[in-house]
């Protein structure tokens, strides 16, 4: 005895499976997208990015590796740099003051100091790495 079989049809391929998984594609990479919105950094902009300048020269404070402050190039200590740096921020709120660790500073020590620096009334902080510092292998 044979069985009628019916007769077969040619496969079809549906597209909602196709568009499913795109949608799962869009959605986890959008979620998988940092969106988030960084709040302003007290740090200021690098210096000729065409932002407003300040009246007064920059104040270059430098961080050797030991822990010494110089203050423009002439020792000092914390007490002097809160002291001046208030004195200066007084007549302009806008010194920009220039912040250069050296390259062993220890990263306590710069927060510290940059801490003492908003501390003393500093609003534009530049960090910036000590250009005699500079190692040639790094090139």
């Amino acid at each position: 005895m044979q069985l009628a079989r019916r007769p077969r049809r040619a496969g079809f391929m549906g597209l909602t499976p196709l568009i499913d998984m795109i949608f799962l594609l869009l959605l986890f990479f959008l979620l998988g997208s940092d969106f988030v919105t960084y709040g302003q950094s007290r740090l200021a902009p690098p210096r000729g990015t065409g932002g407003a300048t300040s009246a007064a020269p920059p104040v270059v404070i430098t961080l050797g590796a030991n822990g010494a402050l110089n203050w423009n190039g002439a020792p000092i200590d914390t007490a002097f740099l809160r002291r001046e740096t208030a004195k200066l921020t007084a007549q302009n709120d806008e010194q920009i003051m220039v912040l250069m660790p050296a390259g062993a500073a220890n990263v306590q020590q710069v927060t510290d100091i940059m801490d003492a620096l908003q501390g003393a009334g500093a609003q534009s902080i530049t960090l910036e790495r000590d250009v005699f510092d500079i190692d040639l292998a790094d090139f």
